[in-house]
C-alpha cells in the first residue's frame, strides 16, 4: 500500500516535470524565430497563436501547482498542528 502511494507521487512528479520541460522546449521556438519588427519581446503581439496557447497553458500549470502546494501545506497543518 505504501509503495503504491510512493509510486503515484513519483509518477505525478515526473509528469509535472515533463509538462514544464515540454513548455520550455516548445517556447524555445519562439526565441529562435523572434523578430523585433513584430513587437516587443515576449508580448502577445509578437507571438504566433501556438506560442500564445503554450504560454497560457504554462501559466495555468504554474497556478495549478501553487494550488496543489497550498493544499498539501493545509493537509500537513491539519494533520500535525491541529491534533
Amino acid at each position: 500500500m505504501l509503495i503504491s502511494k510512493i509510486l503515484k507521487i513519483v509518477v505525478f512528479a515526473f509528469f509535472d516535470l515533463f509538462v514544464f520541460v515540454f513548455c520550455g522546449i516548445y517556447m524555445m521556438g519562439y526565441d529562435d524565430f523572434y523578430n523585433e519588427s513584430q513587437g516587443e519581446y515576449f508580448s502577445f503581439s509578437s507571438m504566433k497563436t501556438e506560442y500564445k496557447i503554450v504560454w497560457g497553458f504554462y501559466n495555468f500549470w504554474i497556478f495549478l501547482n501553487c494550488l496543489l502546494l497550498i493544499y498539501f501545506i493545509y493537509r500537513i497543518y491539519k494533520r500535525f498542528i491541529l491534533k
